[in-house]
């Protein structure tokens, strides 16, 4: 059994290891990625206040063009991309440097760094727009905060502390410089900041704080014309079904001004896109309607792949966020979205027609109408933020309980065991403290990608499988008599000792992790939608559920010392049995969820979340693979017993 609780560790230890490597790359490869892209939009831009007809009119920013042309160059060799679109890249950037370095006229210098750009974001598939519509309400008083002193109250750049900066801070009320700016440019300087001036890094913001400030920013040579909003809002909506918020968030005034053209009115519509949001803006479930509009452009224009992924993304930062709210409103309803979205998935993946792949997105954005509507009809306010978060907790932990608690048990039933009680206890103490640490950190957990996400839970869960399994063959094994008096008589023996109990504790741990890092990603995503003044209501409904969950631990040990301990084991085999299905029926469902496996569903086949059952080939699969197994070992465990019995 020494070999089993090696695995057992083994496995934990390798799983920790992989994915603190993969993040930190990720995470790394990221940051350059956006460094890139904001020092070639900075190129773009700046480049003509350094150069003029050939000659250099300020050495400090030509200096700075110099620099970053360089750094630029650095930074793209460390980005992984296909190596045909990385050689053109280099190549590009190559040039880039030389038309720097020959101070050639600024509009050559502007066409290579905005294609360069745009080479890079499609190549990495780097997200360049928010999540959901920013809120400039909450970027007006983030505004207050951070830059009002050195950019004025009114965005002038004479704030109070203006005085003496080389450069002066930027005025973004100055035209000229501002049409060349996009809300990107804004969110990079405001993210990453620009090394030699005042100008810092704000990296304490969250991303959608970061995106918040800039379209603020961006709205503030606007504010002063004189425009009735009801008036700008119809104007906003007759032109939101030509610009998506990626195109709003990645392009100039300049360039929306060109893609608006010469019409009417051109510069009223300008404005509606900088200053005016869509009503109920605040749901992600704009971004699935976006992300599956782009889906079918993809894959009219033959590109599956791309179609694919933003099917996939549609899902994970679309609907994900909002899942919660709306499975507390209508969890049937729920069901059948998140079904209709992956046969969207399911039906690019076969290659399909045109027509049948239309028919399935424009079936999911009906779907999303009507699940907008139920989000409508209940707002998120204080009690109803505190029942959302207590059932998150409540949900959650009591599946961590489950285990944890039949551990406690069979440990205070068993003579001499209970040196092991400290091991169990630090593991799920240990998983409570990182899932606190977790909260505090999460705006980085929630800036990871959502398929990152996904492939995460599936990777917990899948080694969560294997150690149940350990587990679960353990207690079958040792439900029977005369193993049960040896296990007594040897006072657990190595079982429960030295290395054994280490791993006890890493089981525990991992089970109570799994359900701390997926509350944060639920309780996040209620915090999104809960109004700052009242998300206190999250803390007291988690609270709320900790108690609760104190309550039943302490009823289930205390009346659980009354059931006989062979007939616990071998029940609580059993019950090991049927958490290991349903742990690997989530953990293969979050995999596919997040793209990196093949989805294959049955439209006739019932989906049950909470049994881990999904209308799927490949989780229904590894259900009866697993339970084939399990059944086999148990099989082997009871003839081999019965050996021992006649022997």
């Amino acid at each position: 059994m020494k070999i089993q609780a090696y695995l057992k560790q083994i496995t934990a230890l390798i799983f920790y290891f992989f994915f603190a490597t993969v993040q930190i790359t990720a995470q790394e490869t990221d940051r350059d990625i956006q460094s890139a892209i904001h020092l070639l939009d900075y190129l773009s831009k700046d480049y003509s206040a350094a150069i003029s007809d050939g000659e250099v009119i300020d050495e400090a920013e030509y200096t700075e063009m110099l620099e970053f042309s360089q750094k630029i160059v650095d930074l793209a060799q460390g980005i992984g991309m296909e190596t045909k679109t990385k050689d053109s890249v280099m190549a590009d950037i190559g040039r880039l440097r030389s038309l720097v370095l020959a101070k050639a006229p600024h509009r050559q210098v502007k066409i290579v760094a905005e294609s360069t750009k745009w080479v890079i974001i499609n190549a990495t598939g780097y997200e360049v727009s928010p999540l959901i519509w920013p809120d400039q309400t909450n970027g007006k008083e983030l505004y207050a905060q951070s830059c009002f002193q050195c950019h004025g109250p009114k965005g002038d750049g004479n704030g109070s502390m203006a005085a003496g900066l080389i450069p002066e801070p930027t005025n973004f009320l100055d035209s000229t410089s501002m049409a060349s700016l996009s809300p990107l440019g804004a969110f990079n300087t405001i993210k990453l900041g620009v090394e030699g001036t005042s100008m810092r890094a704000f990296s304490e913001l969250t991303d959608q704080e970061a995106w918040d400030l800039a379209f603020y920013i961006k709205s503030l040579r606007f504010q002063n014309e004189e425009t009735e909003v009801a008036s700008l809002q119809k104007v906003f909506d007759q032109e939101k079904a030509r610009f998506s918020l990626k195109e709003v968030a990645t392009l100039s005034d300049d360039e929306l001004s060109n893609k608006i053209g010469s019409v009417p009115d051109a510069g009223k519509k300008l404005r509606a896109l900088r200053i005016i949001a869509p009503i109920g803006h605040s749901s992600s479930l704009a971004v699935a309607r976006d992300h599956l509009h782009q889906a079918m452009n993809s894959y009219m224009d033959g590109d599956k792949g791309a179609a694919r992924q933003h099917a996939l993304i549609a899902y994970l930062e679309g609907i994900e966020p909002v899942e919660v709210r709306l499975k507390a409103n209508d969890p049937k309803f729920t069901s059948q979205l998140e079904q209709k979205m992956m046969d969207v998935r399911q039906t690019i993946e076969a290659g399909t027609s045109t027509d049948m792949v239309q028919a399935k997105i424009s079936s999911a954005l009906t779907t999303i109408d009507a699940a907008e509507q139920k989000m409508a009809d209940q707002q998120l306010n204080y009690w109803l933020s505190f029942f959302l978060a207590a059932s998150i907790m409540l949900r959650e932990g009591l599946e961590a309980f489950l285990i944890i608690a039949l551990i406690l048990a069979l440990i205070r039933n068993t003579e001499g065991a209970k040196k092991a009680l400290p091991y169990v206890h630090g593991g799920w103490m240990a998983a409570v403290l990182v899932g606190i640490a977790g909260w505090f950190l999460s705006d980085w957990i929630i800036g990871i990608s959502g398929q990152n996400r996904e492939a995460m839970e599936g990777a917990i869960s899948l080694v969560a499988v294997i150690v149940l399994v350990f587990v679960g063959f353990w207690l079958h094994d040792h439900s029977h008599t005369k193993k049960w008096k040896d296990f007594v008589e040897k006072r657990i023996g190595d079982q429960l000792r030295g290395k054994n109990m280490i791993g006890l504790g890493v089981f525990s741990f991992m089970v109570v992790f799994r359900e701390a890092f997926e509350s944060i990603l639920f309780l996040q995503a209620i915090g999104l939608e809960t109004p700052s003044g009242e998300r206190s209501s999250i803390g007291f409904g988690v609270l709320a559920a900790f108690a609760l969950i104190a309550v039943l631990v302490f009823i289930f040990v205390r009346f659980s010392k009354k059931i006989p301990v062979r007939q616990l084991f071998r029940y609580s085999s059993w019950v090991i049995t049927l958490l290991a299905v349903i742990l690997i029926g989530k953990g293969i469902h979050a995999i596919q969820e997040a793209g990196w496996l093949s989805v294959t569903g049955f439209s006739f086949f019932p989906r049950i979340d909470w049994l881990g059952i999904y209308p799927t080939t490949e989780t229904l699969l590894a259900q009866v693979l697993l339970l084939c197994l399990l059944l086999l070992l148990y099989h082997f465990s009871n003839s081999k017993n019965r050996v021992v019995h006649v022997n």
